[in-house]
């Protein structure tokens, strides 16, 4: 059967993204990708809520999403709801304002289900067969930890230590981000049950790493380190851009680096993170295959549609 295009938005905490593509020969091509910045997290992680200033922006992101639906003729849209909307209080409202302007409907899922379509994603693209392999997918609200063997999930939780939340949490205690350490301190205990309890039993051979920050790490080994590939990233190396970071105000991070800035203030939470992982699991690299959840989200539309 012909493929169409098809779209997926994936509502993070940090930014709300949407992805165009189709399905061809059994590989995913992608047409088109949108990214709003619409921190949904700063609301929800610091009041509980969507504030009305930040449910505007989304609408008007949706507006954006819903014309290029229109234009490219899409009928598959498949668009959901992670950690942020999950807590947020006024999740009902937002949900039917978001229905009522654009006809767009928006499912809220869970951190197993988010964990398992990221797997999808990942294995569309790196062989997992015959491999124990960890996959980490760093948010903006939680963060997804799933290990994978012989190419089948066998555990995965979701941890409420994503890089928004971590900010908000440095602001609430008025804290700069020399207090990055102390707020992940916190999280080390659960975090640690965890690896140590699937970690240990058997050696991984490596990590995965999926999300925007990831991605934005691969491409600061290149730019800092002046090394590549950016798709595999080691814990020195790792440490290394953490050192050049922490030298750098935010301010600097945008104008030297040329990060937006809504990824500027997130990423060196991320990358503190994604350290104290690999040290607690005893990984030395992570690769980054560049897909994530609105990947996934497309391989299900396709599947449905019986394009794949």
């Amino acid at each position: 059967m012909k493929s169409t295009p098809l779209s997926a938005i994936d509502i993070g905490s940090n930014a709300i993204r949407m992805i165009v593509g189709e399905v061809r020969d059994h590989r995913l091509h992608v047409i088109r990708k949108i990214r709003a910045p619409v921190r949904l997290g700063k609301d929800v992680f610091h009041t509980g809520g969507i504030s009305k200033e930040t449910l505007e922006k989304a609408e008007d992101a949706f507006k954006e999403f819903r014309e290029i639906n229109r234009s490219m003729g899409i009928t598959s849209c498949r668009a959901v709801a992670t950690s942020a909307v999950r807590e947020a209080k006024n999740q009902k409202e937002f949900i039917e304002k978001i229905f009522k302007k654009t006809k767009i409907k928006i499912e809220i899922i869970d951190g197993i289900e988010e964990a398992r379509m990221i797997h999808a994603a990942v294995q569309r693209e790196v062989d997992l067969s015959k491999k124990r392999i960890m996959l980490i997918d760093i948010g903006g609200g939680s963060v997804e930890i799933t290990f994978s063997e012989n190419g089948m999930m066998s555990a995965t939780q979701s941890f409420p230590m994503g890089t928004v939340r971590m900010l908000q949490k440095l602001h609430k205690r008025n804290l700069n981000e020399n207090g990055l350490k102390v707020i992940l301190g916190e999280f080390l205990p659960t975090l640690s049950s965890f690896l140590e309890s699937h970690a240990g039993h058997a050696p991984t051979e490596w990590a995965v790493g999926t999300g925007g920050n990831l991605e934005c790490m691969g491409k600061l080994k290149l730019q800092l380190l002046k090394r590549g590939p950016d798709t595999l990233v080691s814990l020195n190396e790792l440490l290394e851009i953490a050192d050049r970071l922490e030298k750098l105000s935010v301010k600097d991070r945008i104008e030297k680096l040329k990060l937006r800035p809504d990824r500027a203030d997130v990423i060196l939470p991320a990358i503190l993170l994604v350290k104290t992982i690999l040290r607690q699991a005893g990984v030395g690299k992570i690769l980054i295959p560049g897909v994530g959840l609105r990947d996934g989200l497309l391989w299900s539309l396709a599947e449905s549609q019986n394009f794949t």
